[in-house]
């Protein structure tokens, strides 16, 4: 006679480290534990995230904050996201905490912590704070109802850590997070990275942070013509591009339509959308103080004129004409 022993459920199990329970249980929101559990459950395997997304029925920009919020705290690396180790298996010290400000508000670039850092502002102190400080209570109050729900501890964490690490006032951030609604992108990581980059441009008043609102944008507004330009389905830029288009928008002030012929001419010779390639092209036209379709051609017909009397031209020359620009990476 044989006997088998059935398991039912637990025929199939995974392992979760106990150090990630004891230090993510109550500082990690729901979101960001159910993509750990997901990645747990399907450990060695590459990670797509609009699969991702799709599996735990949640927006996909939740499923890269969440994605996001792991690579940040150490726990995701690699273009695959493997789980690796990292420095959450040792318990931190109380003294390792970076001492708090008095207040919020303050800091400078200098004073910014290390981008991953080693222990955040627990639920103890985040009370404590709170019960001291007038200004943290009423950013917790707003930033609930900015974002219309209550903070996840991550999120209320993070905000603490961006009054009192990076040094932020309280009405900074909240017109950050007004921003960040706005613009849909209101997960911690995307929320604690536009803090950061306030803090090292020195973004400490509400003139300085309504002139960074107005810089923002003008960044989205020239990607819009941009995209408009080349008639691309509508996605995010990357830092380079958005640079790069605020750039032929309003330093160098090109229409949609000189922007269209530059994207033309992109394509006749990469057959892709380059904004390496694209810069090129903008950057000899402005250089040749052309603004319209109309010096546009007056240009290209003097130089197809030169090229065909036989003028030789030295490589400084050649640089300057767009259609020997060889395609760059921004």
């Amino acid at each position: 006679m044989e006997y088998t022993l059935h398991m039912g459920p637990w025929s199939s199990v995974f392992a979760v480290p106990t150090a990630l329970v004891d230090r993510y249980i109550k500082l990690a929101g729901k979101e960001q534990l159910q993509v750990l559990l997901w990645m747990l459950r399907h450990g060695g395997e590459a990670v797509q995230p609009d699969l991702l997304a799709q599996a735990l029925g949640m927006s996909l920009d939740s499923a890269l904050d969440a994605l996001d919020y792991w690579v940040q705290e150490g726990l995701l690396a690699g273009q695959e996201s493997e789980l690796s180790p990292a420095r959450w298996v040792q318990a931190a010290q109380p003294e390792d905490r970076p001492a708090p400000l008095p207040e919020a508000g303050g800091g400078t670039a200098a004073s910014l912590p290390p981008k991953r850092r080693l222990l955040k502002p627990d639920t103890q102190h985040l009370a404590a704070r709170m019960g001291e400080s007038e200004g943290i209570r009423f950013l917790m109050q707003e930033a609930e109802n900015t974002l219309g729900k209550t903070l996840s501890p991550a999120m209320a964490s993070t905000l603490l850590t961006i009054c009192d690490d990076y040094g932020l006032p309280v009405e900074v951030v909240v017109m950050l997070l007004h921003y960040a609604k706005n613009v849909g992108r209101t997960g911690t990581a995307y929320i604690d990275s536009v803090a950061r980059d306030w803090a090292a441009n020195g973004v400490f008043t509400l003139e300085a942070a309504e002139q960074k609102l107005r810089e923002l944008d003008e960044h989205q507004q020239a990607w819009a013509k941009v995209q408009s330009a080349a008639g691309m389905p509508r996605r995010s830029p990357s830092k380079k591009e958005e640079e790069a288009a605020y750039r032929w928008v309003y330093q160098w002030k090109f229409t949609v339509e000189m922007l269209t012929a530059a994207y033309e001419r992109c394509v006749d010779n990469t057959g892709k959308f380059s904004a390496g390639y694209i810069n090129k092209i903008l950057e000899g036209w402005h250089r040749s103080g052309v603004r319209n379709l109309r010096e546009l051609e007056q240009l290209e017909a003097r130089k197809r004129e030169d090229r065909g009397s036989g003028k030789s031209y030295d490589i400084e020359e050649l640089e300057r004409m767009s259609f020997f620009d060889l395609p760059e990476e921004l």
